[in-house]
């Protein structure tokens, strides 16, 4: 749950470093778009390593460094997962590259650092 949480405010985080530098409508637009490239990019890595296809997994992954709440959604859903659904294999819901620790610290300077940029450019605007 921890995780979902962490997910939330990644893109709280991103939303509001957005905010500092673009129009309320072309925040939503990039973090939307943001969003759904991470999502696609992590079903395309999936599908990757279903197939065993190295550039498809290599997609996902440099997805998962543009914006790694995807990485953080599976990274969720594996530690949510019973042992006996993970065995059985294939699931929309499980993965079969789940992301490492290092990327969940990713994660946490990626949130740090859109979190700094934001504070930064608000402290020098006008309100």
């Amino acid at each position: 749950m921890a995780l979902i949480y962490f997910n939330s405010l990644l893109m709280m985080s991103v939303t509001l470093a957005c905010s500092s530098i673009l129009s309320t409508l072309a925040t939503g637009g990039v973090v939307f778009g943001l969003y759904s490239l991470a999502f696609i990019g992590g079903w395309v890595e999936q599908f990757g390593t279903f197939a065993h296809n190295q550039t498809a997994v290599q997609v996902g992954i440099i997805s998962s460094l543009l914006i790694p709440s995807e990485a953080l959604w599976k990274r969720a859903a594996n530690e949510m997962t019973t042992p006996l659904v993970r065995e059985l294999g294939f699931s929309p819901f499980t993965s079969n590259s789940v992301p490492s620790v290092a990327m969940i610290v990713y994660a946490g300077f990626y949130l740090a650092a859109a979190l700094w940029f934001a504070i930064r450019r608000f402290r020098a605007r006008d309100l």
